[in-house]
């Protein structure tokens, strides 16, 4: 036959109780733990969005006084401004040059612009202005 022995010793109502308030302060302990990392976690993310709201208040604060563009939307925006104007400064710089060869005469021009002549060709069609 085989012998069973008991390694935690006699079980006595004191040694229970015993386990039992230090099973309950563990698990308070972890709770308490618990709480305080969940506060650290939450006053952690609330100074990092104080940081980032500073920051955006700040680089947006200096563009409103240096008059740049604020953002990559509003950057690129700009940038696409500034870009038709050129075109349009290229566009201008054209028609006058157009408008000042004699090849554009005043006959053929209209109050929408040169007289484009079109006409057909054995390849297809061509334009000459």
């Amino acid at each position: 036959m085989t012998q069973t022995y008991n390694i935690g010793g006699s079980s006595s109502p004191l040694k229970s109780l015993f386990k039992t308030v230090i099973a309950a302060a563990a698990v308070i302990g972890g709770l308490f733990l618990m709480a305080a990392s969940a506060a650290v976690a939450f006053f952690l993310i609330l100074g990092l969005v104080i940081l980032v709201s500073l920051i955006v208040a700040f680089l947006w604060g200096k563009a409103k006084l240096t008059g740049k563009p604020f953002g990559p939307k509003a950057y690129f925006k700009a940038q696409g401004f500034d870009l038709e104007k050129g075109f349009d400064l290229d566009a201008a710089a054209q028609m006058q040059q157009r408008s000042s060869s004699p090849k554009n005469s005043p006959e053929k021009q209209s109050k929408h612009g040169p007289i484009i002549d079109a006409h057909k060709t054995p390849e297809g069609w061509s334009v000459d202005d």
